[in-house]
């Protein structure tokens, strides 16, 4: 497993990830509007179970959905929210302040590498390849441990 390329996958993806979180949160929303009863006079409990089998096979999907998408969000959230966590503490030592901002601005906001030298104050493109570089190695071994720091 090349896990420089998998670190960089989830930075890759990161935006995307955050946007499924939204779009799962809004059909989740949907599904549960929709199912709702629009008045509790309108369920008939006059009429024998036998004849609404069709309704709770129903019922019975769109509640696996719901648990589907919510058991999908809260995975998405915790993955998301270690890779920012990892991206804080990858900065905290010493010469090492510049690589969560770096990491974010390279993947997660896809910035020109002249930007961000710029926003860094690094004057050379080269130096913010190094500083992504070392970068990607530290957050790679973070995410995947020892694994990642053998193979490197």
């Amino acid at each position: 497993m090349n896990y420089i390329k998998e670190a960089e996958k989830y930075l890759k993806y990161y935006y995307d990830l955050n946007e499924s979180i939204k779009r799962m949160t809004r059909e989740r929303a949907i599904l549960l509007h929709d199912s709702w009863p629009e008045d509790i006079k309108g369920i008939d409990y006059t009429k024998p179970k036998i004849d609404e089998n069709f309704h709770q096979d129903e019922a019975y999907d769109i509640l696996y959905k719901i648990k589907v998408l919510t058991e999908n969000i809260e995975i998405t959230q915790e993955k998301l929210k270690e890779i920012d966590i990892i991206l804080d503490d990858i900065s905290i030592d010493d010469g090492c302040e510049l690589y969560g901002p770096v990491l974010k601005m390279w993947y997660v906001d896809k910035l020109p590498k002249e930007l961000i030298a710029e926003k860094v104050k690094y004057s050379s493109r080269q130096s913010i390849y190094d500083i992504k570089n070392k970068a990607i190695r530290k957050f790679a071994i973070r995410l995947f441990g020892l694994e990642a720091l053998k193979m490197m």
